[in-house]
């Protein structure tokens, strides 16, 4: 059964906060599901400020989250945004007008998200229910000093709690971590900080068929680029340089192999003209990022055990260290992608450093493994046109995700499965990283997905 048509999933960058004369406004990069798009947004001069005493922002990221919230106390709305650096990440709250709340909700209806994620976003208050909380305030303001203050510091610590809470989806957060020419020769180690992620879906008669999958050129600047039609066809590219390795044009047997070995697997394509984030009802796939590392093996084995399989993403750079952990993956059927050559933040480079990147962790990991990378998944999730291009010119298709449990930040195992039992498991592509704490909660999670009945996809 293929993917299904996806809605946009929308994930706001701010770029830019401009004061012009008599006019405010915020320049956002949207990604979705479709791509990058960036907008110019006119704000109010209440908003701007709000924004604006929360910088400086340079050197970050900044995100911005779609959900306000609307404080009874202080009689406003608060919105939140979250500032990230390769070392931490950092969600701030502003008041907002009721005009930015507007403009929030405009973005939501062009780009609606997922049913199951829908039923825990925040809902605005009605007209007709703020003067019935006016009156409760009234109330409140009316009993002895001393027991207002005490239910204002506690509601006021709920209120934030639950903002937090309703930040839905995160992404891979930043770490520092070891560049090639800071540290040649050793692992690169990642850990992730939290961005807004909300799933999307397809149409259900979006059929995708499998598409033919040409010849990769050993060196990715002799590669054509590919088409954007949904059956793309084959491409002739040049022929290898005599020096240069030729991948072999497919090497399915290994992942075949474990679809047959267990009828709980099945192989999807991915269709390289947009970002893939979810799965049709019914399917589910685990991934795991930052390998490989001495925990390769250990989730491989489980996942054997329990007669299912997973993606791989990569570090080329931790590949090279351990080409022994890369090919008992490949060679248990699990499918390997590249995560980037050293986990770069890969937005911020030039067009040729992510041609070299790419090409890098593609070559060690074909080389390793004998079959050609056809996924790749941005560090951090970040990714734009240039990128997306050159992914494209690679042979590369975009995988990223809708569930996030955050196993990176946790300090049991319980943490992780909680997220499991309580999120919809049908329809979702898990981000997830080889640490021990996600190879102790494996087998259950395995479990509570099998009884739910799922497919467990496994994405090339």
């Amino acid at each position: 059964m293929p993917l299904v048509e996806q809605n946009a999933a929308l994930l706001i960058e701010l770029l830019s906060l401009k004061h012009q004369e008599d006019s405010y406004q915020i320049e956002v990069g949207i990604t979705h599901s479709g791509g990058f798009t960036q907008q110019l947004l006119l704000i109010d001069e209440f908003t701007y400020l709000q924004m604006n005493s929360l910088g400086p922002f340079e050197g970050q990221r900044v995100r911005l989250s779609l959900y306000s919230k609307w404080d009874p106390f202080r009689r406003t709305y608060f919105s939140t945004l979250i500032k990230m650096n390769s070392t931490f990440s950092e969600p701030l709250y502003f008041a907002c007008s009721e005009e930015y709340v507007s403009q929030l909700l405009q973005f939501k209806q062009q780009h609606p998200p997922p049913e199951e994620v829908r039923t825990v976003q925040a809902e605005l208050p009605s007209e007709e229910n703020q003067p019935v909380k006016r009156r409760k305030d009234a109330l409140r303001l009316a009993r002895p000093i001393v027991l207002r203050y005490v239910l204002f510091s506690l509601l006021f610590v709920l209120f934030f709690l639950r903002m937090d809470d309703q930040l839905l989806n995160s992404a891979e957060a930043h770490e520092n971590f070891i560049r090639p020419d800071e540290a040649a020769g050793k692992p690169v180690s990642a850990t992730h900080a939290p961005e807004i992620q909300v799933a999307s879906l397809h149409s259900e008669q979006d059929e995708v068929l499998p598409e033919p999958k040409p010849e990769r050129s050993a060196n990715p600047e002799q590669s054509a680029k590919p088409e954007q039609s949904a059956e793309p066809k084959p491409k002739q590219l040049p022929e290898p340089k005599p020096e240069q390795t030729q991948v072999p044009e497919q090497a399915p047997e290994k992942v075949e192999a474990a679809q047959a070995q267990s009828p709980l697997v099945e192989l999807l394509e991915l269709d390289g003209s947009r970002y893939e984030y979810s799965l049709a009802k019914g399917y589910v796939a685990l991934s795991f990022d930052d390998g490989p590392s001495e925990y390769t093996r250990q989730i491989v084995d489980i996942l054997q055990e329990h007669g299912v399989a997973a993606n791989f993403l990569f570090i080329g750079q931790n590949a090279k260290q351990h080409p022994d952990e890369v090919r008992y993956a490949a060679e248990h059927g699990m499918p390997v992608g590249s995560h980037s050559w050293d986990h770069s933040e890969m937005t911020k480079n030039s067009i040729e450093e992510n041609r070299t990147n790419l090409a890098r962790s593609i070559r060690e990991l074909e080389q390793t493994t004998g079959e050609p990378v056809t996924v790749f998944r941005p560090p951090y999730g970040a990714i734009n046109s240039k990128l997306a291009a050159e992914a494209g010119r690679q042979h590369l298709k975009v995988l990223l995700w809708n569930r996030d449990p955050e196993d990176w930040k946790v300090n049991t195992a319980e943490q992780i499965l909680h997220y499991f039992h309580n999120t919809d498991p049908s329809g979702g592509i898990y981000l997830l990283h080889e640490k021990a704490i996600t190879v102790k909660a494996l087998p259950e999670i395995i479990d509570y997905l099998k009884s739910k009945k799922l497919k467990f996809a496994i994405l090339k």
